[in-house]
């Protein structure tokens, strides 16, 4: 995809200017250089807009004029009673594939009793084989599934950035939904949901037929089956809709704490109290961890433990066989062994008596003697049952004192919650009161949890009894026998299309991780730090992290000696899962300029990624998107601003990079060799509209 101009009318600060964007191959940068305030941001967020729309008030500081008409004649038309309407548009020009298209967004604003009031209209055109331009399109729909085919709404999250998104990339609360929806583009992981969502429309076919033939033969039991299989299905479905978003404001309540507990640790007063009830928080999680296992353990033993209830069985078995005289230990084996001998174990000679009277021994032996046996078992069960008492009582004892340590440490954080309520500062009073709402509602989040996992783990078992009951009510019928084969190979396909899609992301992550060391290496200055984006961790998923490499180190020593790191190989974790939970357990924070590095490095990999070259993997293709940067040098220091300058060529085939004279002048001789196009955006501040010099 290449950007081959915007054009703007009466939008925002641009009332009526073309901005063409000339790249070759060599000089792949379009430069537009302007002073803050001179509209570089409005002109980046201007391609979202013409494509998908944009909430301008969530721009920093332009909350006042949260629309897309310029401000100047928005005001008039408020102003003036005898207004009628104004429009405002941009039309955008692309080439993908060879043909150039054209997608216009107008907005008409119009002055009703004394209200504003606003319609959008979306057209798509583009150029046929002979050049002319085809009726545009105005279908918002059909305009909108075209466009996500060339360049998704999500992704323009990875590869259009200005300084305020590179600080949210790398705030934990707002990034990995960001990062989620971009890798998920880039990897063809909706390719995989789509495949499972025909899959389902197919079987949900096969199932209307089955139910009409059952309704047809009049086999009232299939046809309820069917029926409730059905309801089943739809109930593990809506429980897995729903626990995804239980998952998704869990991250949301953990970033919230986690800002909280970082804001509280800045402040003198709570400083100490917070660090001793991040140590606290740890120890609760290892206790309660101590206290399931122990649970586990003594409720495993507790079924082991059947001895303990055989005293009843085990005198009525003695009594019943009093008058059997065994010696004890004394078995069929025992005598036979005997037999083998040429002497018996006293000495005499093995004579036919002697021979006669051991075989006879052998009927009132255990294991061929019931009685004998029984009362063998029974003598058997004494130890066993001293044996399982002793483990049970270990295990019961172990299991109270994991909870006592559990509900000592929910005292002590309460206490220091307590102290924390009741601050004189008033800011802290605020912030735990606040940490107390989201913990609140963390554990009502963890309690649906568990009823979702509940209900869908009940569905199941109940779904594998309701196939098996209609495979048997629905006979041997012709019809059915092929439905249900069907169903059975649609069901492999289902299986095969989830193990594929997970091994791809997997693989695909992988990939990613790797470019996204090898563009932090080129971009950021050699501080010793390295970078990972998370990919095993349910809770991390997603999320960009930082490291000191010494650091690193040193802990992967330390669990090596200390025996963690072959405790993690046996439980069967991988060479990467192990590397990704040391990262996150010396991952660090960032600072301003750091975090623009990060975001950088992240954009570099996607692009990266994206243009890699898979023409022999027929499940991925290649994405040739366009680079949008706006001031990306600002706040960089040291090293960094050079290193991104020297590569920024390097992101994209089209690049169009937004800065000012004074950032780029820091810059501009290795900048320069790149710039096939310039330029400059000039405002006149009296009007409030920017023009193109």
């Amino acid at each position: 995809m290449k950007i081959n101009y915007i054009k703007y009318h009466n939008y925002r600060c641009f009332k009526d200017v073309t901005i063409r964007f000339d790249t070759t191959e060599q000089k792949n940068i379009s430069l537009v250089l302007g002073v803050n305030g001179s509209g570089k941001t409005e002109m980046l967020f201007s391609f979202q807009w013409v494509l998908y729309g944009f909430n301008f008030g969530s721009m920093r500081e332009k909350e006042e004029t949260p629309y897309s008409l310029n401000s100047t004649l928005h005001q008039r038309l408020e102003a003036d009673r005898h207004a009628n309407s104004v429009d405002c548009w941009v039309e955008l020009s692309f080439n993908y594939k060879d043909i150039e298209y054209f997608v216009k967004r107008t907005e008409t604003f119009m002055r009703l009793n004394d209200k504003i009031s606003s319609n959008i209209k979306v057209e798509l055109s583009h150029t046929e084989s002979n050049g002319e331009r085809t009726i545009p399109e105005t279908n918002i729909e059909y305009v909108e599934d075209l466009l996500s085919r060339i360049i998704p709404k999500s992704i323009l999250e990875g590869i259009t950035f200005d300084g305020e998104r590179m600080k949210k990339l790398n705030t934990k609360e707002e990034s990995k939904e960001t990062i989620k929806n971009v890798i998920s583009l880039v990897t063809n992981e909706k390719l995989f949901e789509l495949c499972t969502t025909e899959i389902k429309d197919v079987k949900g076919d096969i199932r209307k037929e089955k139910v009409r033939i059952n309704k047809n033969n009049k086999n009232a039991t299939a046809e309820e089956l069917e029926k409730e299989i059905e309801e089943l299905e739809e109930t593990i479905e809506d429980n897995e809709i729903e626990l995804k978003a239980i998952s998704k404001n869990q991250e949301l309540v953990e970033g919230k704490l986690e800002d909280i507990s970082l804001k509280l640790s800045q402040l003198d007063d709570a400083r100490k109290l917070e660090q001793k009830r991040k140590g606290l928080e740890k120890d609760l999680a290892t206790a309660k961890k101590h206290f399931e296992q122990n649970t586990d353990l003594f409720y495993k033993r507790l079924v082991d433990g059947y001895a303990l209830a055989t005293d009843k069985l085990v005198e009525d078995v003695k009594s019943s066989i009093e008058n059997v005289d065994v010696p004890s230990g004394l078995t069929v084996e025992a005598v036979k062994s005997i037999l083998k001998r040429p002497k018996c174990i006293c000495g005499r000679d093995m004579t036919d008596d002697v021979v006669k009277h051991l075989t006879e021994m052998i009927m009132a032996l255990p294991p061929d003697n019931i009685s004998s046996t029984l009362l063998y078992m029974s003598n058997q069960f004494e130890g066993e049952k001293k044996r399982a008492k002793k483990l049970l009582k270990e295990s019961y004892q172990a299991m109270k004192d994991s909870e006592e340590e559990v509900a000592q440490l929910k005292i002590q954080l309460s206490d220091i919650s307590t102290s924390l309520v009741t601050n004189v500062s008033e800011t802290i009073r605020e912030l735990e009161t606040e940490r107390k709402k989201q913990y609140e509602l963390q554990v009502r989040l963890t309690v649906n949890e568990e009823k979702c996992n509940g209900k869908i783990e009940r569905a199941n078992k109940r779904l594998k009894e309701a196939q098996k009951e209609l495979e048997e009510a629905s006979g041997n019928q012709g019809q059915l026998k092929t439905l249900n084969a069907q169903q059975d190979v649609l069901e492999l396909f289902m299986a095969a299309i989830t193990k594929i899609g997970e091994r791809n992301s997997e693989l695909s992550l992988e990939s990613i991780n790797n470019y996204l060391t090898n563009a932090y290496n080129l971009l950021s200055e050699d501080t010793g730090r390295g970078i990972y984006l998370c990919q095993y961790s349910k809770k991390d998923k997603y999320r960009l992290v930082t490291f000191v490499k010494s650091k690193y180190d040193e802990i992967r020593v330390s669990w090596i000696n200390s025996g963690r790191m072959k405790t993690l190989e046996d439980e069967g974790l991988s060479e990467s899962e192990i590397h990704e939970l040391i990262v996150l357990d010396v991952g660090e924070g960032k600072s301003t300029g750091q975090s623009k590095v990060n975001s950088l490095a992240f954009a570099k990999a996607i692009l990266d990624y994206s243009n890699e070259d898979r023409t022999t993997d027929k499940l991925r293709v290649s994405h040739d998107y366009p680079f949008l940067i706006d001031s990306p040098f600002t706040e960089l220091s040291g090293e960094n601003p050079a290193n991104v300058a020297k590569n920024m060529h390097s992101f994209a085939n089209q690049i169009i990079l937004m800065a000012d004279e004074i950032s780029y002048g820091g810059v501009k001789s290795w900048i320069a060799p790149s710039v096939c196009s310039k330029i400059e955006l000039l405002k006149n501040k009296k009007e409030g509209i920017t023009y193109i010099k």
